[in-house]
């Protein structure tokens, strides 16, 4: 390929009209199959990347930027953090969902397509039951803020119609509906969202929390009527896995990649 576009690139005498012309014709080659390389490539890549399950979206593997310099301070340092390639839930759990794992469980009226709120034993229960999990931190980070560091999901500036204020709402209920940069919804607002993993602090971080610990896990992504500081992709909450009496939380589970 190289040696078939340095042979077009190189200069050709154009001292009357034909050499122009036959010129101009190289040059508008080499152009074409610049674009047919690059195109092919990126068809490959596609071709290569796993198709998700029903109502998940492709998370690949690499690197990305976690953690604030300017956050609270359980989210020091920032860091360069990577994960392996996995699949992660488009949208909350919702109510009726939930109902299929647990069919006691008492689904509030007219609230079938609203985010599920449930404890942390009852997240895992049903991330189990449905062939998946819970995300770990860095899993949530990523799918929330993609590589590029943003502050929330859809870039660095904050709006108010790109939340779920109101639990009223359905799943993807904001005006603007912005989606993360891999596709999926609601990761600022709506519920907070459980992840697997206890509230400890980052290696590397210094900074005394009496909370640290196995007592805590961690939630992320906020909840309704939030100070829009809670809603930033690197904000860390934490909760006692089976008390939500004072917090509304809810489930997003990843799948591997087998």
């Amino acid at each position: 390929m190289n040696r078939f576009l340095d042979f077009y690139s190189k200069e050709i005498p154009v001292g009357d009209m034909k050499f122009e012309t036959q010129y101009s014709k190289f040059k508008n080659m080499k152009t074409i199959v610049i674009i047919l390389f690059i195109f092919m490539t990126l068809m490959t890549k596609a071709q290569d990347q796993p198709k998700p399950p029903k109502g998940m979206v492709y998370v690949p593997a690499g690197s990305f930027i976690m953690g604030s310099k300017y956050g609270d301070p359980d989210e020091r340092p920032q860091q360069i953090a990577s994960t392996k390639a996995y699949f992660i839930d488009k949208y909350e759990v919702s109510y009726a969902e939930f109902a299929l794992f647990d069919p006691k469980f008492k689904v509030p009226k007219g609230k079938d397509n609203n985010a599920a709120v449930v404890t942390w034993s009852q997240a895992n229960a049903y991330a189990q039951w449905a062939g998946k999990r819970l995300p770990t931190e860095k899993e949530w980070e990523k799918a929330a803020r993609g590589i590029d560091g943003r502050i929330f999901p859809w870039g660095n500036t904050y709006d108010n119609t790109y939340v779920v204020w109101d639990r009223t709402l359905t799943r993807g209920g904001s005006i603007a509906k912005p989606a993360s940069p891999y596709g999926c919804f609601d990761m600022a607002g709506s519920v907070w969202e459980w992840t697997a993993d206890w509230y400890k602090p980052y290696s590397g971080n210094e900074v005394p929390m009496e909370q640290y610990g196995e007592k805590y896990r961690v939630m992320r992504g906020g909840s309704n009527f939030n100070n829009h500081s809670f809603i930033r992709t690197s904000h860390r909450y934490y909760v006692l896995p089976e008390d939500i009496r004072a917090y509304p939380v809810g489930i997003r589970c990843v799948k591997d990649i087998e």
